[in-house]
């Protein structure tokens, strides 16, 4: 097919049949609405002011997809096999409308989810502060009196602990010694001598309530007049107190933080089965979070609109072939103007394609390298067949083109994609297809699995022959039919070229600037052919005039027109000679280019090989049963990898051919694509009554 002629329309309407209007636009989705800004504003025409609904319509349905991300979460029921490419269920206006009443409802749902959602989150923060505090008070459980005890009247009780871990006995060995230390200390500081009853230890009861690791937890009882000297020794051993002490035995705060765990426990598993039980609301919420993106999008095509006092103006691009399609129903709705024109030459216009179920899988290949602009031609079905020819020529076996097809076969039938998802599943179809063939063509099936299962379990030599050679044996082969290949890829890249000059009335740059590579490269086939084919074909017009040598003259007259006609469009006779050496000079170009088509041959050949060690390593070891036992999973698993491997440096390589060795002879992009104003929903669309 091609890229589809365009018409600009310009609607003038009532006002107040504004946002009507607007919704049967949306659910045609055949208009791509010219973006406006304040630089078209007027004294007469301004711009609708939609900024503050659709900042609130993007807070609702954030809160919608949160709340539907908490549901799925919670729900039990498991979503079908391969449900992202599931498409969009339809609905008509009345069934739309219908769902749509119920929209009020199923907002106090999502209110209520956000509310229990809230509700989690705080009772699990309470949870984990109040696992901490236990956490920090758990040490001192066996404690039988408060922490915050101070003694009695002739007693003092100190309580803390330790960054080290003691027991009774070590403590008191630590504590002597750094009591008799401090004595020492202070009596130097006086400069006196220490004596006996200065160096004696007060008596301290010591109980350790807990020790483990670099903690040691006590307590401990002392007359009021050592309690100064106690707690400077203390001090010396690193010695804290709690940082929170109880005004009742430990064991209270405990059970009431253990308590207060449970409770929040339990609260957090009430809020997570409601959240489950909204499992069957689902539907309702996908419908809603679908009916609000049409309203943001309906809000913000509102604000592209250019406003008088009573009516508006709405102005865009739409094909040629839905023009008329859209005024009538525009007409038969409304009261408005309906005006359509030819583009304008200095015009942007943005580009759709259109192409059948062959080609048109491979549009998003075009889109993702860059959109047309009015002077390019649709790359799509020159660019198709080589595409899928290529795929298959890289990943080369037949097991795995069959995998292919069913795998794809199976989403399309039972999850009906669409959109880009239907595109890339048709697109993995057809590269399954040309895969199977040059899986066959080189006796390629998962490796050579038929042989090593013929040799390796029932000692045969059976085995899958070539249709046409075997690569591993001959890739030299394989090497001159992938420069011939990329040859003709190239070339048609360049035909594409001739034929968009032509087409857009510029023939002297077509046959200045294409038509003497022709020429070359025709000189250039009939020197190498013979060398090629060598005796099985005579390459003589007569005895005394070979082929080879006319072509070795057709070249140069070609290299001498490629000179001459690289000055076309130049200034000056030193800016045609520039431009002629720098034509000619582009033939290292055309060689780097048809180099790169050498990855036909490499990723063909691994696929291959790496399949046949595979196989061969699953029949290495073992006899009988428990060869067969070692041979299935290492066949799954290695295959299984080569495949996705493969497979993705397949894809990744086919795209680079077309990008860079293909798209660049011809096509410059920079242009817009076709973004119609439509419903961008995810789980419904509407379809318009007639």
């Amino acid at each position: 097919m091609a890229i589809l002629p365009m018409k600009h329309i310009e609607i003038i309407a009532m006002q107040k049949d504004a946002k009507k209007i607007v919704d049967l636009l949306q659910r045609l989705g055949t208009v791509d609405v010219t973006e406006r800004d304040a630089s078209d504003e007027t004294e007469e025409l301004n711009l609708f002011p939609t900024r503050t609904s659709l900042t609130q319509l993007e807070k609702t349905s954030a809160s919608i997809r949160h709340a539907i991300s908490l549901v799925e979460e919670y729900s039990q029921e498991k979503k079908p096999f391969l449900s992202g490419f599931a498409g969009r269920e339809e609905l008509t206006e009345e069934e739309f409308n219908k769902r749509a009443s119920r929209n009020d409802e199923t907002m106090k749902i999502v209110y209520d989810i956000e509310a229990l959602d809230r509700k989690i989150a705080s009772e699990t923060t309470v949870r984990t502060h109040t696992r901490h505090q236990l956490d920090a008070i758990l040490p001192w459980e066996k404690l039988d009196i408060p922490m915050q005890y101070t003694g009695s009247q002739k007693t003092s009780c100190i309580t803390g602990q330790f960054s080290e871990a003691y027991d009774e006995k070590s403590f008191y060995e630590e504590f002597c010694n750094q009591y008799r230390a401090m004595k020492e200390s202070e009596a130097v500081l006086k400069g006196i001598s220490a004596d006996d009853e200065e160096l004696k230890i007060p008596d301290i009861y010591t109980e350790i309530v807990y020790t483990a690791g670099d903690q040691t937890c006590a307590t401990f009882i002392v007359h009021k007049k050592d309690y100064e000297d106690v707690m400077a020794t203390l001090r010396r051993m690193s010695f804290t107190a709690p940082s929170d002490p109880t005004k009742h035995p430990p064991e209270v705060r405990i059970g009431r933080l253990k308590n207060r765990i449970k409770e929040a426990s339990k609260n957090i598993e009430e809020a997570r089965d409601k959240l489950k039980e909204y499992t069957t609301k689902l539907d309702d919420l996908y419908f809603l979070s679908d009916y609000m993106i049409m309203r943001e999008d309906k809000y913000d095509m509102l604000g592209r609109l250019l406003f008088s006092g009573k009516t508006f103006i709405l102005d865009g691009f739409v094909a040629e072939e839905d023009c008329a399609h859209v005024e009538e129903v525009l007409t038969s709705k409304f009261e408005l103007v309906f005006e359509s024109r030819d583009p304008l030459p200095d015009e942007e216009v943005p580009a759709k394609f259109k192409n059948g179920a062959f080609v048109a899988p491979v549009e998003d290949v075009v889109e993702s390298y860059s959109a047309p602009t009015r002077g390019d031609i649709d790359p799509n079905p020159v660019m198709a067949f080589f595409y899928y020819f290529f795929f298959g020529m890289m990943l080369s076996d037949a097991g795995y083109g069959i995998l292919l097809m069913l795998g794809t076969l199976f989403v399309l039938k039972k999850r009906k994609p669409e959109g880009n998802n239907k595109k890339n599943m048709m697109k993995f179809f057809y590269c399954g297809m040309a895969t199977t063939f040059w899986g066959f063509m080189y006796g390629s099936f998962f490796g050579d699995v038929v042989g090593a299962v013929s040799k390796g379990f029932f000692s045969g030599k059976v085995s899958l022959d070539p249709i046409w050679f075997d690569p591993s044996k001959d890739p030299m082969k394989l090497l001159i039919l992938s420069f011939c290949l990329g040859f003709i890829h190239i070339l048609l890249g360049l035909g594409a070229k001739f034929y968009r000059y032509c087409k857009n009335g510029e023939v002297a740059a077509a046959f200045c600037e294409i038509f003497f590579w022709f020429v070359a490269f025709a000189g250039v086939v009939m020197i190498i052919l013979p060398m090629i084919l060598g005796e099985f074909t005579p390459w003589t017009i007569s005895d005394s005039v070979p082929i080879a040598e006319i072509g070795k003259w057709v070249a140069i007259a070609g290299g001498v027109g490629i000179f001459l006609g690289g000055g076309y469009g130049k200034k000056g006779i030193i800016g045609k000679f520039i431009g002629g050496f720098g034509a000619v000079y582009g033939v290292t170009g055309y060689f780097s280019d048809l180099l790169s088509y050498s990855r036909l041959m490499a990723l063909g050949l691994v696929t291959g090989i790496v399949g046949s060690v595979a196989n061969s390593i699953g029949t290495l070891f073992f006899s009988g049963i428990g060869k067969l036992l070692i041979f299935i999973p290492v066949f799954l698993f290695f295959h299984a990898i080569n495949l996705g491997i493969s497979a993705l440096g397949a894809y990744v390589h086919v795209n680079r051919l077309q990008y860079v060795e293909f798209l660049s002879k011809f096509y410059d992009g920079g242009g817009t694509m076709f973004t119609p104003f439509t419903g961008n929903t995810k789980h419904f669309k509407i379809k318009e009554d007639n």
